[in-house]
């Protein structure tokens, strides 16, 4: 079997089509978001075969071209060599430069894009994309690839919020749950792990599954070391109405949660349960 068949084969498989009816003009639409491009990029290594820097082919006909060297358009001028490799070192948090303010990521899966698997030890693309923690959470559940999707939706929630993890390999940000049962991110590598500052919240119906993550710069400034001390707390009044009210940010990101988690539950409502 020729390199062109196997990508017709894997295409197809991906699709969910019969092999004959690939042609050049097989719109890809379907695989066309951050999972299918994650699966189509491992399904290209396992052949030996990758993905030139440039737009996604909107066909089948420009997946052959692009992996050729045809190029789809026109070369993208603006990606450094260093994008084509992973980060080692580990990412400045808050990739917003030196706008310090609140950074918000979300994301929704659908749970049936990820493909089935016998084994999620072995599956190539568990394995590329999941760390071991996150397995070995997973097969203990009833449904794994529920929480799987979940947990996709944190690594590619977290990297909308902080852009300084998009370079980073999918399976070193990895999530994990405290003694309470509260998910939270961890950073894995080389060199150790460490727990992310970014506050993360995971959800799911039968059918999709959704993460947000919530990250704010000014909580991991370093404190100044000549402020005065403390003062004593003052009792709170007894009349309610009179006690202190929430201060601007912590208002500002408790309203952003807010229309954040109604907007999500808006949109699984008016997709699934509409009349």
């Amino acid at each position: 079997m020729t390199k062109n068949d196997q990508l017709r084969e894997m295409v197809a498989t991906m699709l969910m089509v019969p092999t004959n009816e690939i042609s050049a003009e097989t719109t890809l639409a379907k695989i066309d978001t951050s999972l299918g491009g994650a699966q189509l990029k491992l399904g290209l290594k396992r052949l030996g075969l990758s993905l030139p820097p440039g737009p996604s082919p909107a066909t089948f006909g420009q997946l052959e071209a692009a992996i050729s060297g045809n190029s789809l358009t026109h070369p993208r001028s603006d990606i450094s060599s260093s994008e084509s490799t992973a980060v080692n070192e580990v990412p400045k948090h808050g990739g917003m430069g030196s706008l310090n303010r609140l950074q918000v990521g979300l994301d929704v899966q659908h749970i049936g894009a990820l493909p089935a698997a016998s084994d999620f030890w072995t599956d190539p693309f568990y394995g590329k994309i999941f760390g071991k923690p996150e397995i070995a959470y997973a097969v203990l559940q009833s449904e794994p690839r529920t929480h799987l999707a979940g947990f996709w939706c944190a690594k590619e929630a977290l990297r909308k919020c902080d852009p300084s993890f998009m370079q980073t390999s999918f399976e070193e940000t990895v999530v994990k749950h405290d003694s309470d049962g509260k998910p939270y991110l961890l950073w894995e590598n080389s060199s150790g792990s460490s727990r992310l500052p970014h506050a993360l919240s995971l959800s799911h119906t039968h059918e999709i599954a959704t993460a947000v993550v919530v990250f704010m710069p000014s909580a991991l400034e370093p404190k100044q070391s000549n402020v005065s001390p403390p003062l004593p707390p003052t009792p709170l009044p007894a009349d309610p109405a009179d006690r202190p009210k929430l201060s601007r940010p912590m208002a500002f990101v408790f309203a952003a949660l807010v229309v954040l988690f109604s907007l999500v539950g808006y949109l699984i409502a008016h997709h699934y349960w509409k009349v």
